[in-house]
């Protein structure tokens, strides 16, 4: 993921406001590196469909296994997506959890 950005994980350059340390610079993480892959690989999905709708009757096995697999990778990109984010939502839900406290 090239536009990650990682915590400052300096102590020096964090300041302590009532018992908790926050950093100067917002950092983050960028998402679009994932969305991107899965917008190529739904393009790659619709073109191979296209192409079998195309050929019509002459439609052959290896080219449902070729479009199988395509739908395989998006599927799996997608389920990664998503588990990305849920456990980026439980740890920032717990870390406020504990903040709270």
């Amino acid at each position: 993921m090239s536009g990650y950005t990682s915590p400052n994980t300096n102590l020096d350059t964090l300041t302590g406001i009532s018992g908790a340390y926050f950093t100067a610079a917002k950092k983050g993480v960028s998402f679009s590196a994932l969305v991107s892959a899965i917008e190529d690989l739904t393009a790659v999905a619709k073109s191979k469909i296209a192409m079998i709708r195309s050929k019509r009757s002459a439609m052959s096995i290896a080219d449902m296994f070729d479009l199988q697999m395509a739908m395989n990778r998006l599927s799996q990109l997608s389920e990664m997506s998503t588990s990305v984010i849920s456990s980026m939502n439980t740890s920032i839900a717990s870390m406020a959890k504990n903040v709270a406290r």
